[in-house]
């Protein structure tokens, strides 16, 4: 009767309360435990025995193996029913691969293989766990007669293994016989140029270049035919394709209201930089990509206003709006740039080095990226740190993700000359080439020199670049935020916030979550609690419905640092939602007291409406006409009017053809657009970083090409209304 005995405790524990004890004494009832029984204690003690196996698993120490044959008994019981979908997600919790490839095995392999693929994989916290998972997603996948070559890519890409996806592609491409396979071949391309990092893009494309010279000897027609097959996937891996299919789409259909633009420019003095700044942002996310730069060459006088930093911003606006055309980029940009060693007006040469880099982002091709390092060095003397802040800002575009230990070596040696205007730019730059790679020796350089420097501005710079490098790397990520965080420099414990944003972005984890609101409560510096609320936003852009619930307090918190941060955080998980929920939250925060929780607001009602009209979401043309309204006010606050001004353009980003899109379409997380939208956010220190924004923008067309890369003349059925898809009304001049 010892066992009946112990479930007899095991019971009288659980309405004690006292779970950890109940669990203890249901061990010891052995089978006369049911895990089937549907009574609330059951389903307690089966997740409390859940919850400790994998907490001993993850932990490594010596699992009970009584506990051990609860949860195998709970997986068969699964196994039985065919509920597999619950059989992963405990396979994958504790760390059982065993458990998890029999699951995938059992049932509709490739199902569930989209299943762990698309829902699991980027939620599991640890990196050297998640790469075991993709591992084994790739062993299953290949045990197929015809695998999907597609999802293997993917997994590869996430494994950083150029070879054998070149390999893959190689084969593919070899297939004669198989008119489809060249076609799969493509849309791989396609989709690694949208879903993997430029470092990982480049690799495969040398990659395909080797196995392409170490062929023997073939025939000549074929090799004509095989080469240019190669060279077409290669174009679409260096991004070329997709750039000119988005190019033509943006200029063909671009409905930019000018009235908006010039309206707003007559408002606003342009002799105030905040003013002048406010027009040229709003006109380049207006134009981004469309290549229609017709506003600035029509208003030729409101341009030569810019002085300073205004001209290096307005000059910098042609990178936004050209984005895309890397073709041209030197030719259209031939104006601006130096003319030789000696410098002429380095606010405009310096924006025309960062329009370079904007121009081909996350697309630097080897010309650029030498220009702009050659740019770095000769350029010396008294305004030498202008040109080189906007040659920072362009490599770092441009270089984005290709992990260059060249590139780093040349913006270490401008950092470490400790200006602060070149400093500050060679910061961030830092951490957009390194993006994501979680660089040991640049890591430890940037944190060394943010302790030895005295200017703010590059150490606020630093932390942003630390978190840049620690995108993605979730765990990996937890000492040095613990080490972060127990600085005494609030500049540095800001370096953690960004840290943790990154490297937990899209993932929704709770601990991080948890950080983050202790932060945003407790700190007593009010940038880290601004900064704090707004990472919410990057860490559950995935589930933008629970954003709205845990930022309402905040939102009406007595800080206005706090009130600024929950109002982006809004808009960065809800962008192009129309979240109704966020809206009812945001829309008192346009009458707040405070001038930057309005700006905060208005841009934030930008991101959740941008690509929505009246038959979307009836407040539309309300939230637009309070934006003409700000502008209008003439006893407003310049502050309110700049983020009402740029919040215009956001609204109608891209000709009203982009949205926000920090996920890609197949639902990966965009490491660029996450990037740009955290430089974007540093505009409240530094104007000229509004422009990253640019990086966020994703056209909304649906685009097909045939096996000539040609888009054919195809007709799509469309059930939704006509009226979902008008764009809004132009406005009318008074």
């Amino acid at each position: 009767h010892r066992r009946l005995a112990a479930l007899v405790a095991s019971k009288i524990y659980f309405y004690l309360g006292e779970f950890d004890d109940a669990l203890s004494f249901a061990l010891g009832a052995g089978e006369l435990f049911s895990l089937t029984d549907s009574s609330k204690y059951a389903e307690t003690m089966v997740n409390h025995a859940i919850d400790n196996y994998i907490k001993q698993r993850s932990s490594g120490s010596q699992v009970d193996p009584r506990l051990e044959a609860i949860v195998e008994r709970m997986i068969e019981g699964c196994f039985a029913v065919k509920e597999y979908a619950q059989v992963i997600g405990i396979a994958i919790e504790s760390q059982r691969l065993d458990v998890l490839e029999r699951a995938l095995l059992s049932g509709d392999t490739k199902q569930l293989l989209s299943y762990v693929q698309n829902d699991c994989v980027d939620l599991i916290s640890s990196i050297h766990l998640q790469t075991q998972v993709q591992e084994l997603l790739v062993k299953v996948h290949m045990r197929f007669d015809e695998p999907e070559y597609e999802a293997i890519c993917l997994c590869l890409s996430k494994l950083n293994n150029p070879e054998k996806t070149a390999e893959i592609l190689s084969v593919l491409i070899k297939d004669e016989e198989n008119a489809d396979r060249v076609l799969s071949a493509y849309q791989i391309a396609f989709d690694l140029d949208a879903n993997a990092t430029q470092e990982f893009t480049k690799a495969v494309v040398a990659q395909l270049d080797l196995l392409q010279n170490s062929k023997g000897e073939k025939d000549e027609s074929d090799e004509q035919g095989e080469g240019a097959v190669v060279s077409k996937v290669k174009a679409i891996l260096s991004g070329d394709e997709t750039l000119k299919l988005h190019l033509e789409f943006l200029f063909q259909n671009n409905k930019t209201d000018l009235n908006i633009l010039n309206r707003s420019c007559k408002l606003m003095d342009s002799r105030v930089s905040i003013a002048h700044n406010a027009i040229t942002f709003a006109n380049a996310f207006m134009h981004a990509g469309t290549t229609i730069d017709s506003f600035l060459r029509n208003n030729l006088e409101w341009l030569s206003r810019a002085s300073s930093w205004s001209k290096f911003s307005a000059t910098a606006a042609l990178g936004v709006i050209h984005r895309g055309q890397i073709k041209h980029g030197f030719d259209l940009l031939q104006p601006y740039l130096p003319m030789d060693t000696t410098s002429a007006s380095p606010f405009s040469e310096g924006g025309a080095f960062f329009a370079l880099g904007l121009i081909h982002a996350c697309h630097g091709s080897e010309k650029v990226t030498s220009y702009l390092q050659e740019a770095l060095v000769t350029y010396q003397g008294q305004n030498a740190e202008i040109l080189q802040h906007g040659a920072c800002l362009g490599l770092g575009a441009a270089g984005m993700g290709s992990g260059s230990e060249e590139m780093t070596r040349a913006l270490l040696t401008v950092l470490y000359a400790d200006s602060a205007i070149s400093g500050e730019a060679a910061a961030l730059a830092l951490g957009m080439v390194m993006m994501g790679t979680n660089h040991e020796a640049t890591l430890k350089d940037m944190l060394l020199y943010a302790k030895e420097t005295v200017h703010e501005k590059i150490i606020r710079a630093l932390s942003t670049g630390i978190g840049l490098v620690m995108f993605g790397r979730k765990q990996e990520a937890d000492p040095l935020v613990e080490r972060l965080l127990e600085e005494e420099d609030p500049l540095l414990r800001l370096g953690a916030v960004h840290t943790i944003t990154m490297a937990y972005c899209g993932t929704g984890d709770n601990n991080a979550i948890r950080k983050l609101l202790h932060l945003a409560v407790s700190d007593v510096k009010d940038d880290i609690r601004r900064a704090a609320v707004t990472g919410l936003g990057f860490i559950l852009l995935r589930s933008p419905e629970q954003v709205p619930r845990m930022v309402e307090l905040l939102s009406e918190s007595y800080n206005p640092h706090v009130r600024m941060g929950s109002a982006l955080a809004l808009g960065i998980s809800c962008a192009g939602t129309g979240s109704k929920a966020a809206i009812a939250i945001l829309e008192p925060m346009l009458k707040d007291a405070v001038d930057f929780v309005v700006e905060g607001a208005t841009i934030a009602l930008a991101f959740i409406l941008i690509q929505q009209n009246d038959t979307f979401e009836p407040k539309v043309a309300d939230v637009r006409k309070r934006f003409a309204e700000i502008v209008e006010t003439k006893n407003a606050e310049v502050v309110s009017k700049f983020g009402a001004a740029i919040s215009q353009g956001i609204i109608d980003a891209g000709g009203r053809n982009v949205t926000i899109g920090l996920t890609t379409s197949d639902g990966q997380l965009n490491a660029p657009a996450c990037a740009g939208m955290l430089l974007f956010t540093q505009f409240w220190y530094w104007f000229p970083l509004a422009h990253f924004l640019a990086l966020s923008f994703k056209p909304t067309a649906l685009i097909a090409v045939n096996k000539d890369l040609k888009m054919p003349n195809i007709s799509l059925t469309c059930n939704a209304r006509k009226g979902m898809f008008t764009y809004p009304p132009k406005v009318e001049q008074p």
